[in-house]
């Protein structure tokens, strides 16, 4: 018997002041992706998805969902989600990724799915350097972590590239554009975790070549 997989989704979300033109956009945006991680629980009954969302400025990091199973994830309002302030970015990605690996190195049959989505470069950031993130993100990707990078208004590219990420989407900070933005993090989403379901159903794999075997595919690309 296969061993069921435990995927741990991880959103974090820039609510600095610049994101208050896109704020509806954004909420609506994760509450739809929060539907797509469920409708991929209900569909994977071999994959167990726990979600953690995490918004943060530079007076706070608020953690929405705490490493919940997706059926308690409630919907979005917006008194979670208030922009205000700063960009720390490298403090929301350490702070967040380290908290969950801490959970995660539990798990020996687990995935991280790791998305950020910001508007603006770093600029607040107190606890962990671009270097600090740089090597996490290494380590966690050598341990089988998707990551993926999502921003508007500043060289997307080039800031992923940065942090040892991969995957990246540039979108326009317009309400049209927002929301097609999301739709296209859900697509690939979807496909990611059907590839996955694909992979669990490989035949003659001990777990260790499974788990192999999906790392590598996490290498593939992720957006069309």
């Amino acid at each position: 018997m296969k061993t069921p997989i435990t995927v741990y989704n991880v959103i974090i979300l820039d609510k600095s002041g610049s994101m208050s033109s896109i704020a509806r956009q954004a909420i609506d945006g994760v509450n739809e992706t929060i539907g797509s991680i469920r409708s991929a629980q209900e569909k994977n009954p071999d994959q167990t998805h726990m979600v953690t969302l995490v918004a943060f400025c530079g007076c706070e990091m608020r953690t929405i969902y705490d490493n919940v199973p997706i059926a308690e994830a409630k919907t979005l309002t917006d008194k979670d989600y208030c922009p205000c302030c700063m960009t720390p970015l490298y403090d929301a990605v350490g702070t967040t990724i380290t908290r969950v690996h801490a959970l995660k190195s539990q798990d020996i049959s687990s995935l991280a799915l790791v998305t950020i989505i910001t508007d603006g470069y770093e600029n607040a950031s107190r606890e962990f350097s671009l270097t600090a993130i740089k090597s996490l993100i290494e380590s966690y990707k050598e341990q089988g972590w998707q990551f993926t990078y999502i921003g508007a208004d500043h060289d997307v590219e080039k800031v992923a590239y940065s942090l040892h990420i991969e995957h990246s989407l540039k979108f326009e900070k317009t309400p049209q554009a927002t929301a097609a933005m999301f739709a296209k993090e859900r697509k690939a989403r979807h496909k990611w975790t059907d590839k996955l379901a694909c992979l669990m159903q490989e035949d003659d794999l001990d777990e260790d070549d499974r788990m192999e075997l999906i790392k590598n595919a996490n290498k593939d690309k992720y957006f069309d």
